[in-house]
């Protein structure tokens, strides 16, 4: 039977293209719908609609249903009605014994079908299936339909690759293992003998992945990690159930080819096998981004970094909420809801939220970017564009500074970003520089002796810097002979560098003193030169008021 449908088939493949298609099953008529787009009454406008139409014929053993998704219009009339039966149950053996349907989710709902797949136009993969090693795809084409419409058939090249494959398919081990009974009794269009199977690959696939994940477990648990054994076990104890029925799933998903169920059993459980593959991978980063927040808040909550604790917990919403969105974007394809309309209807509302929210996130970005560059953290001492202050919170929106008048400043975290800020508290030395105006007196001598003692106190000092304290006489002034110091002073904070600056400034005083100079004040010398005698003025009278007391 076989080798007659290779030699029918290689005989009248390329046979005349006037044949006209085979004529489907009366249906409701086509319904004119927006953008000139005519709905099938079969469902073949997308490549989505035509594989879940084929299946639903082959569970219900309808061939002449079946016969309506396959293209046979390069076959005679007469050869078509003979072979085209015969043409579908090779379709069905082969996905049975050795194929597999594309995923829900990648099969296009959209009647021009996918666009990026790297295919012509009108043609897409909806199935797979092995000859040997070789995974070789079915295509589906684009056509014109008995009503005028397009549609989507199964390709001609697809059943050729049928016809090529089904003789190097062997009888799958569902059948050859279960009992024959079981195989007569049909259920949903698949024997009872493969959903029994499913069952069981369910319950198998279970223990087998609980078991895997206990061994796994076991063995991290004695790898050192920075986490304390408590921690470890926590985060350990969230993850294994998503993890395991995620391993379950693809345990699952492998069993189903390698026991060779029927492709209409397979069909009805994909749906419900993407679903529980989709919820395990919302669950596992759910509890991923629980473990790993949860160990980041309490390293953060040890150091102080209150700031820090407030970005971490939004983002942790924030990626919750981008978690359940995808699971249910994924969930729905997966049950063939067309979401364009509600992505585009969420896209102009995300982008009306984001335009009416602008300052919200940029001070949110600005909060995040304080967070990870850390130019201040809460206590230190700071000048942000003039204003000096110590820095009390650093907030999700704003960071609050109290100043040194006890007022409160608080500057928006979009502007602190972009601010020039001069941190006090992260310095590391402070400097002390001072200018000695010396009185124009001093001689060159006292001037020696004032450099020379002030060297040796900078020297023995030991809470200065050896390098690069100096002492220099560095200027004659309008009314001072000026002297610097240039130092830098070890402190803990800045009360403590007041502390050694005052230390240091009493002992300026007794060596300026003790060398015999003194600081110059502001002065002004005035000199009056006359140019010859002056021709004698006239007395002016005044007169003078004398003062007397007057006792109350």
């Amino acid at each position: 039977m076989r080798a007659f449908l290779g030699a029918l088939f290689a005989t009248f493949w390329f046979a005349a293209a006037s044949a006209q298609v085979l004529p489907v099953p009366e249906e409701a008529p086509a319904e004119a719908v927006e953008d000139d787009i005519v709905l099938d009454p079969l469902g073949r406008e997308t490549p989505r609609g035509m594989v879940e139409g084929l299946l639903e014929a082959l569970g219900a053993d309808d061939v002449e249903r079946a016969l309506a998704y396959v293209d046979l219009s390069d076959l005679p009339d007469r050869v078509r009605l003979q072979v085209g039966p015969q043409l579908v149950a090779a379709l069905e053996t082969v996905l049975d014994r050795s194929g597999e349907i594309v995923p829900g989710y990648w099969l296009s709902a959209d009647p021009e079908g996918l666009q990026d797949d790297g295919l012509a136009s009108g043609v897409d993969v909806f199935a797979q299936v092995r000859r040997g090693d070789e995974e070789i795809p079915l295509t589906a084409h684009r056509v014109e339909g008995p009503a005028g419409d397009l549609i989507w058939l199964v390709s001609p090249d697809a059943l050729e690759t049928v016809l090529e494959t089904i003789d190097t398919t062997r009888v799958g081990f569902v059948d050859r293992v279960m009992p024959g009974a079981w195989a007569e009794i049909r259920l949903g269009g698949a024997p009872l003998s493969h959903w029994i199977a499913l069952c069981l690959l369910v319950l198998a696939a279970l223990a087998l992945a609980r078991a895997i994940v206990g061994i796994v477990t076991g063995l991290a648990g004695r790898i050192p990690t920075p986490l304390d054994d408590a921690r470890q076990a926590e985060i350990a104890r969230t993850l294994r159930v998503p993890f395991s029925l995620l391993l379950a799933c693809i345990l699952y998903g492998v069993g189903l080819r390698l026991l060779g169920v029927s492709i209409v059993a397979r069909s009805l459980a994909a749906p419900i096998l993407e679903l529980a593959v989709w919820v395990s991978l919302a669950a596992l980063a759910w509890r991923l981004i629980d473990g790993f927040t949860s160990v980041s808040l309490e390293g953060m909550s040890r150091r102080g970094r209150l700031g820090a604790v407030s970005v971490v917990t939004l983002l942790r919403r924030a990626g919750k909420v981008v978690i359940l969105f995808l699971a249910a974007l994924a969930i729905f394809t997966s049950l063939g809801v067309d979401l364009t309309g509600w992505l585009a209807a969420f896209g102009l509302g995300g982008l009306a939220i984001a335009l009416g929210a602008q300052k919200t996130i940029e001070h949110f970005v600005g909060s995040v970017s304080l967070i990870a560059d850390r130019p201040i953290r809460v206590g230190d001492f700071c000048a942000v564009d003039g204003v000096q202050g110590t820095v009390e919170d650093i907030g999700m929106r704003s960071t609050r500074l109290r100043t040194n008048e006890r007022t409160m400043v608080t500057i928006p975290n979009g502007v602190l970003s972009s601010a020039r800020i001069e941190n006090y508290g992260s310095r590391d030395h402070y400097l002390f520089k001072r200018v000695l105006n010396l009185r124009y007196e001093t001689t060159a001598d006292q001037m020696r002796e004032v450099l020379d003692r002030l060297r040796q106190l900078l020297l023995i000092d030991r809470r200065v810097m050896a390098d690069p304290a100096r002492v220099r006489f560095i200027n004659f002034g309008p009314s001072s002979l000026d002297i610097e110091i240039f130092a830098y002073v070890t402190a803990v904070d800045y009360n403590e560098f007041l502390a050694t600056a005052e230390d240091l400034q009493l002992n300026i005083l007794e060596i300026v003193s003790a060398c015999g100079t003194s600081f110059a004040f502001p002065s002004t010398t005035v000199y009056l030169e006359s140019a010859g005698e002056m021709e004698a003025s006239p007395a002016i009278p005044f007169r003078t008021r004398e003062r007397r007391s007057r006792s109350g």
